[in-house]
């Protein structure tokens, strides 16, 4: 038997490991629990323009779920859907949406702070730029 993983596995761990700690510490601010796939949507959305399918496409999971996960978020005051002038349905955060996401990435600013004064900046700028490249298979 084996004790090594492999690449795959060692991302996949850690990334769970992440998400596990930016939930529990998200949890202790005492503020509306947030699930994974709602935090990724907000994200998406606080990074521009972008359909709910494209999410919801590269989150691998069904337009409907996503779309339910959209229709959860505006009737909690996070995001709101708009009609622009093409007559295309898209979404915009709310000022409530746009302080999650500022609350977010400070809190994962400071996770990642603590992770570089376990490993050192280098190490961070180098995971970075490799997890920054194109190398996943298609």
């Amino acid at each position: 038997m084996k004790n090594e993983l492999s690449i795959i596995d060692l991302i996949s761990e850690k990334h769970i490991e992440l998400r596990r700690e930016v939930e529990d510490r998200w949890g202790k601010m005492g503020v509306d629990e947030i699930s994974h796939t709602e935090a990724l949507l907000l994200a998406k959305i606080n990074m521009g323009k972008i359909s709910i399918a494209e999410v919801a496409r590269q989150a691998n999971i069904s337009r409907q779920a996503m779309y339910k996960c959209a229709k959860k978020l505006e009737e909690r005051g996070y995001l709101k859907f708009v009609i622009d002038e093409k007559n295309s349905k898209y979404t915009e955060l709310t000022l409530k949406g746009e302080e999650y996401c500022i609350k977010s990435e400070k809190l994962k600013k400071e996770i990642e702070n603590e992770i570089s004064n376990i490993l050192g900046d280098e190490y961070i700028l180098i995971l970075k730029s490799i997890l920054n490249k194109s190398w996943i298979l298609k």
